[in-house]
């Protein structure tokens, strides 16, 4: 674990049960996929807001997530994408989610025309419809109160507790540096620890 940067707040991620209640209160496809896109690809609430309809290939069941621009030295600029695998539940979802919101009058390309304040504070409503008040460990994080990077960190969690190697991890997650991503592994030693004394609670 050198050369790592410790988490300081181990708690602070949500369950697949969590995340579900979030989905289950939302009144709506298009809120329903705002946290089940970031829970299924691990992606920024940015990178999120800035998808356009062109960047998802449903046949591949990959999203095109746009990186930066970087100019090549005969001074072409070229942007930068990295792949994310996407589950044909979501691409299912999202067919479904372009058809109901046809009766808007929005005929753009971005998947969701909605900044990224309007995505925090559907995720303060979800949060509350759902019972969700507070995240992580209040000893050691003063603002707890559900974001959607949450939603990144739980992915994260969720893939390493479930075998996804940290390299794996580091491209999907978009990280320079496997350090980064490295963080993660924490949260697993803290599951190890936490039942490892429940066995050795009596003793």
């Amino acid at each position: 674990m050198a050369n790592i940067t410790p988490i300081r707040d181990l708690k602070g991620y949500l369950g697949p049960d969590q995340v579900q209640k979030l989905m289950d209160s939302a009144s709506n496809i298009r809120d329903e996929l705002l946290v089940r896109i970031p829970w299924r690809t691990g992606i920024r609430v940015s990178e999120l807001i800035a998808i356009r309809i062109q960047d998802i290939d449903f046949d591949n069941r990959a999203v095109f997530i746009k990186v930066q621009k970087v100019r090549r030295k005969d001074g072409v600029v070229q942007e930068r994408k990295r792949v994310v695998p996407i589950d044909r539940g979501t691409l299912n979802m999202i067919e479904d989610y372009l058809e109901w919101r046809k009766q808007f009058p929005y005929r753009g390309d971005l998947l969701f025309p909605i900044t990224r304040q309007r995505v925090n504070q559907i995720f303060w409503k979800l949060a509350k419809k759902a019972g969700i008040g507070e995240i992580g460990d209040p000893l050691v994080s003063k603002r707890r109160k559900l974001h959607p990077h949450h939603l990144r960190h739980s992915f994260a969690i969720h893939c390493i507790k479930n075998g996804m190697s940290i390299d794996r991890l580091q491209k999907i997650m978009g990280h320079q540096s496997p350090a980064t991503t490295s963080v993660y592994l924490q949260y697993s030693l803290n599951d190890l620890h936490e039942d490892y004394d429940k066995v050795w609670d009596d003793e």
